[in-house]
Protein backbone atom coordinates (compact mmCIF):
# COMPACT_ATOMS: atom_id res chain seq x y z
CA UNK A 1 0.00 0.00 0.00
CA UNK A 2 1.56 3.19 -1.18
CA UNK A 3 0.71 6.26 0.82
CA UNK A 4 1.06 9.67 -0.75
CA UNK A 5 2.34 12.83 0.86
CA UNK A 6 -1.15 14.06 1.71
CA UNK A 7 -1.70 10.99 3.89
CA UNK A 8 1.47 11.66 5.86
CA UNK A 9 0.59 15.33 6.22
CA UNK A 10 -2.82 14.41 7.63
CA UNK A 11 -1.09 12.05 10.02
CA UNK A 12 1.18 14.92 11.09
CA UNK A 13 -1.89 17.08 11.73
CA UNK A 14 -3.32 14.36 13.96
CA UNK A 15 -0.03 14.10 15.85
CA UNK A 16 0.02 17.89 16.20
CA UNK A 17 -3.54 17.83 17.57
CA UNK A 18 -2.55 15.16 20.09
CA UNK A 19 0.50 17.13 21.23
CA UNK A 20 -1.47 20.35 21.61
CA UNK A 21 -4.20 18.50 23.51
CA UNK A 22 -1.63 16.94 25.83
CA UNK A 23 0.11 20.27 26.47
CA UNK A 24 -3.18 22.03 27.17
CA UNK A 25 -4.34 19.16 29.39
CA UNK A 26 -1.15 19.37 31.43
CA UNK A 27 -1.43 23.17 31.66
CA UNK A 28 -5.05 22.96 32.82
CA UNK A 29 -4.10 20.24 35.29
CA UNK A 30 -1.34 22.38 36.76
CA UNK A 31 -3.64 25.40 36.94
CA UNK A 32 -6.30 23.27 38.62
CA UNK A 33 -3.88 22.06 41.27
CA UNK A 34 -2.47 25.55 41.86
CA UNK A 35 -5.90 27.15 42.22
CA UNK A 36 -7.44 24.21 44.07
CA UNK A 37 -10.19 23.83 41.50
CA UNK A 38 -9.23 20.24 40.75
CA UNK A 39 -10.10 19.23 44.31
CA UNK A 40 -12.99 21.64 44.81
CA UNK A 41 -15.04 21.01 41.68
CA UNK A 42 -16.04 17.59 40.37
CA UNK A 43 -16.65 18.89 36.88
CA UNK A 44 -13.11 20.26 36.54
CA UNK A 45 -11.46 17.04 35.31
CA UNK A 46 -14.01 16.17 32.58
CA UNK A 47 -14.18 19.81 31.50
CA UNK A 48 -10.40 19.96 31.29
CA UNK A 49 -10.29 16.83 29.17
CA UNK A 50 -13.01 18.07 26.82
CA UNK A 51 -11.45 21.52 26.51
CA UNK A 52 -8.01 20.02 25.82
CA UNK A 53 -9.35 17.78 23.07
CA UNK A 54 -11.34 20.65 21.56
CA UNK A 55 -8.33 22.96 21.56
CA UNK A 56 -6.12 20.26 20.03
CA UNK A 57 -8.58 19.64 17.21
CA UNK A 58 -9.05 23.38 16.70
CA UNK A 59 -5.30 23.93 16.50
CA UNK A 60 -4.89 21.16 13.93
CA UNK A 61 -7.85 22.45 11.94
CA UNK A 62 -6.38 25.96 12.01
CA UNK A 63 -3.03 24.61 10.85
CA UNK A 64 -4.56 22.67 8.00
CA UNK A 65 -7.13 25.24 6.92
CA UNK A 66 -4.68 27.63 5.29
CA UNK A 67 -4.22 26.53 1.67
CA UNK A 68 -0.80 28.17 1.23
CA UNK A 69 0.53 26.58 4.41
CA UNK A 70 -0.84 23.20 3.35
CA UNK A 71 0.89 23.47 -0.03
CA UNK A 72 4.09 24.57 1.68
CA UNK A 73 4.03 21.50 3.93
CA UNK A 74 3.40 19.24 0.93
CA UNK A 75 6.30 20.86 -0.94
CA UNK A 76 8.52 20.38 2.13
CA UNK A 77 7.64 16.70 2.26
CA UNK A 78 8.46 16.47 -1.45
CA UNK A 79 11.84 18.09 -0.87
CA UNK A 80 12.56 15.75 2.03
CA UNK A 81 11.95 12.80 -0.28
CA UNK A 82 14.85 14.01 -2.45
CA UNK A 83 17.32 13.84 0.44
CA UNK A 84 19.76 10.94 0.25
CA UNK A 85 20.38 9.73 3.76
CA UNK A 86 23.72 8.13 4.64
CA UNK A 87 23.80 4.37 4.97
CA UNK A 88 24.41 2.66 8.28
CA UNK A 89 28.09 1.84 7.53
CA UNK A 90 28.67 5.46 6.48
CA UNK A 91 26.99 6.68 9.65
CA UNK A 92 29.16 4.41 11.78
CA UNK A 93 32.32 5.49 9.99
CA UNK A 94 31.52 9.19 10.38
CA UNK A 95 30.62 8.68 14.04
CA UNK A 96 33.98 7.04 14.68
CA UNK A 97 35.73 9.93 12.92
CA UNK A 98 33.86 12.47 15.07
CA UNK A 99 34.74 10.56 18.25
CA UNK A 100 38.42 10.38 17.29
CA UNK A 101 38.56 14.11 16.48
CA UNK A 102 36.80 14.98 19.75
CA UNK A 103 39.27 12.77 21.63
CA UNK A 104 42.26 14.44 19.94
CA UNK A 105 40.95 17.91 20.81
CA UNK A 106 40.22 16.81 24.38
CA UNK A 107 43.82 15.67 24.76
CA UNK A 108 45.12 18.95 23.29
CA UNK A 109 42.90 20.98 25.64
CA UNK A 110 44.01 18.86 28.61
CA UNK A 111 47.68 19.50 27.74
CA UNK A 112 47.09 23.24 27.41
CA UNK A 113 45.12 23.26 30.67
CA UNK A 114 47.89 21.39 32.47
CA UNK A 115 50.57 23.76 31.11
CA UNK A 116 48.48 26.83 31.94
CA UNK A 117 47.84 25.57 35.49
CA UNK A 118 51.56 24.97 36.05
CA UNK A 119 52.51 28.40 34.65
CA UNK A 120 49.85 30.12 36.76
CA UNK A 121 51.05 28.21 39.82
CA UNK A 122 54.61 29.42 39.21
CA UNK A 123 53.42 33.02 38.77
CA UNK A 124 51.34 33.00 41.95
CA UNK A 125 53.93 31.18 44.11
Amino acid sequence: MNKDDSYWLKLAYVAFAALVALAVYKAFGTAGVQTGWADRFDWYQPATTAASLALGVAAAFYLGSNKERHEYFLASIGELRKVTWPSMPDTRRMTVIVCVVVGIFAVILAIFDFIWAKMLGLLIA
